[in-house]
């Protein structure tokens, strides 16, 4: 081949370097910008999914509101108090044979707590903080305690038992103040759910530990002992 056009030739093509080595920085830039694709992709389908979720939660709720029948004019609802709503529920079930509805006493002075005896109760008992069974069979016993505590230097741990027969059938533990803020107030909701079979003269009780921070000031109406006879064995 002639040399001159060897020569062109040469200087035409690209060297080896610039064939086989691509700038770093190009790539990374590259890729960064398919990895952000990708990320904003991900991203918008999922907010799209948690919208519609959401969405159906909201029509699912309304749908079930709508169902419920306004409660009796005995125990009319008040800005959705939960006690209340409780009460409604109760006095408008179709269970009448067995159930009761009782707060909390005022003056708390020991762990088993004593409930107010101007509660709800038919076809059960009260006696010293407990519930006497009078019909036999499946109950369904609900208790819900408020507590406020003020912290120490040390951490409280809030528990609430409900008891059968004086034994321990269902127990919650939660421990607060455990940064030792002693300025800090803690608002606690404990709860506790039983379905359990009852004979005749079968009590039901309730005990706390650190009975002293069970709240009866800032929600009276919501330190509440219920129960109800959900199957009878007669």
């Amino acid at each position: 081949m002639d040399p001159g056009l060897q020569q062109a030739l040469n200087r035409m093509a690209p060297s080896q370097d610039t064939a086989m080595h691509v700038p770093a920085g190009s790539v990374a830039s590259h890729l960064g910008t398919t990895s952000r694709g990708y990320f904003y992709f991900t991203t918008t389908a999922l907010a799209l999914c948690l919208i519609f979720a959401v969405a159906t939660i909201m029509m699912l709720v309304v749908q079930k509101t709508d169902s419920i029948p306004n409660p009796p004019g005995k125990f009319p609802l008040k800005g959705g108090n939960c006690s209340e709503d409780i009460s409604c529920i109760l006095e408008k079930a179709p269970f009448k044979k067995s159930w009761a509805y009782l707060q909390v006493s005022k003056h708390i002075n020991k762990s088993k707590l004593s409930w107010n005896k101007d509660g709800i109760v038919r076809g059960v008992r009260y006696q010293d903080g407990n519930l006497v069974i009078q019909f036999p069979g499946w109950y369904v016993i609900i208790c819900q305690l408020q507590f406020l505590v003020k912290c120490p230097e040390h951490s409280v741990d809030l528990k609430l038992e409900l008891l059968i027969n004086k034994d321990v059938k269902k127990q919650t533990l939660v421990t607060v103040c455990e940064s030792g803020a002693q300025t800090k107030n803690i608002y606690q909701n404990l709860s506790q759910f039983l379905l359990e079979h009852l004979q005749v003269n079968s009590t039901i009780s309730v005990k706390v530990d650190k009975f002293q921070y069970v709240d009866t000031n800032t929600f009276p109406l919501e330190n509440v002992l219920s129960i109800f006879l959900y199957s009878s064995s007669d």
